[in-house]
């Protein structure tokens, strides 16, 4: 499908030697353990937190018909039902879900996480395995951030597919199909967007201001024909939902400027004002000099590779996580194919070792232990930056948990040795007590694990310009 000239080639030997599991008889192994892996995360639950909002969405057009789909912004009411997210998020899960309310209630979590998750990891397989090999494929099924977005459930293997897909197209010059790609992209999560200054630049070099002025024709003709008629329908109730909530929402996750958030909780909304678009200086000056470096790379370059611009992509990208105010884990699945199509396996090797620290490290204890698991155990609320208000955690985790999964577990345990009895997700937080320890040093783990993610996080962005810096032409 793409020409990649000899930029792979050469790397089979140098990846035999460092992943050589993937290479020799025990990738059988490998095999099985992605197979359990997948088929565990399809079916264990979701971040009921999200799932809440986006079925409400389901709920409003049962109650009213689809034809209020185009109005769901001004129906969708707080406290009852928010809708955040740009139209392709509402419109592929409402009709999913529509889709899995005809099967058995014990389906709905794998038709839901199938479609949106399966589906698209798939596709990107299929791209790095037509690029790199099937070995190196494999590294992807195997990432941690992938497997996070497939236990909680999010659409973030989608931007991470469409922006794979972008990518490739705009590097094979072509360019309309690029900017589509973008386009579904940023329908989903907008901040994605800012790939398309490297996409401008890339095509200004090689087809002078005619292609940029076509590709943004297509981008925004795709964009106001997708997003028209829900502003129309909804009025302004659609720009406060998907442009002012997130400019004004604080800042939160494993973002630098989420301290303050963790530190004063509700408190935050008397500062918010001030610190909510401080983010906006240090990104927009490492983004200048980082754009700038394209540019000056680009012009003294005879070819542009695809692994330039799979690495140029990666670090916007990544700049985005590090300096903006939504520091999400979740996001960091929209850089996995473009890095493992770009880097070469020593360089690769690092960047798995870093991405699953960065999610078991920090996203993990973070999200899974301190916002919910703790509070939960512990029967207390937890604080969600995004509504600036505090939930029942211990109602979120079970109601996050597949009850089917619990019954046939505890149907196993009738015939089991362990002294353990798990009948409920409720009885998982009894055996588990010794955690509400950490509910007294929460503050203090959160700041402390914002800090080791910016340690993380620039370790990842250092790996790619040094990456960048010695890329050579093929």
């Amino acid at each position: 499908m793409w020409s990649t000239c000899k930029e792979f080639s050469e790397n089979v030997e140098d990846c035999r030697k460092v992943f050589p599991s993937l290479y020799d008889r025990r990738r059988k192994y490998i095999l099985i353990l992605i197979l359990l892996l997948l088929s565990t995360s399809l079916v264990i639950g979701w971040n009921y937190y999200d799932i809440m909002w986006w079925i409400s969405w389901y709920r409003i057009l049962e109650k009213n018909g689809p034809l209020y789909l185009f109005s769901l912004y001004r129906l969708c009411r707080v406290p009852t039902c928010k809708v955040p997210y740009p139209p392709i998020a509402v419109i592929m899960f409402v009709s999913i879900y529509a889709l899995a309310m005809i099967m058995p209630y014990q389906l709905r979590y794998a038709i839901l996480k199938l479609i949106l998750v399966v589906v698209p990891a798939y596709i990107i397989f299929k791209v790095i395995r037509k690029s790199r090999g099937f070995e190196i494929a494999l590294l992807w099924l195997l990432s941690l951030p992938f497997l996070q977005i497939l236990f909680a459930l999010q659409f973030d293997v989608l931007v991470a597919l469409f922006v794979l897909l972008s990518t490739l197209y705009i590097w094979s010059g072509k360019h309309f199909k690029a900017a589509a790609s973008l386009a579904i992209a940023t329908l989903i999560k907008p901040i994605v967007a800012v790939i398309a200054i490297l996409h401008m630049i890339f095509l200004y070099r090689r087809g002078g201001f005619r292609k940029v002025i076509e590709y943004i024709a297509i981008a925004l003709v795709i964009g106001l024909a997708i997003t028209t008629p829900f502003i129309v329908a909804s009025g302004k109730n659609f720009v406060e939902n998907v442009i002012s909530f997130h400019a004004t929402r604080p800042p939160q996750d494993a973002s630098p400027w989420a301290i303050a958030t963790f530190v004063l909780e509700s408190n935050i909304t008397k500062y918010n004002n001030i610190i909510d678009n401080l983010w906006t200086i240090p990104f927009v000056i490492a983004l200048s000099f980082t754009v700038l470096g394209f540019i000056i790379i680009m012009r003294q370059k005879p070819y542009v590779s695809l692994r330039f611009l799979a690495l140029s992509t990666s670090i916007l990208l990544l700049l985005t996580i590090v300096f903006g105010k939504i520091g999400n884990t979740n996001y960091l699945v929209w850089i996995v194919p473009t890095s493992i199509i770009a880097l070469d396996c020593q360089i690769l090797r690092k960047f798995y070792l870093l991405t699953t620290l960065l999610v078991l490290l920090v996203s993990v204890p973070m999200t899974g232990i301190m916002l919910y698991l703790a509070p939960a155990v512990s029967a207390e609320p937890t604080f969600m930056a995004e509504d600036l208000g505090y939930w029942d955690a211990r109602t979120l985790f079970m109601q996050s948990i597949n009850y089917y999964i619990i019954y046939v577990l505890s149907i196993f345990q009738q015939y089991s040795l362990l002294p353990i009895r798990i009948v409920a997700p409720s009885d998982f937080l009894e055996t588990i007590n010794y955690i509400t320890t950490l509910i007294d040093v929460k503050k203090i783990c959160l700041v402390g694990l914002v800090i080791l993610a910016q340690i993380l996080l620039m370790l990842l962005l250092i790996l790619h310009y040094k990456s960048l810096y010695g890329e050579t032409s093929c």
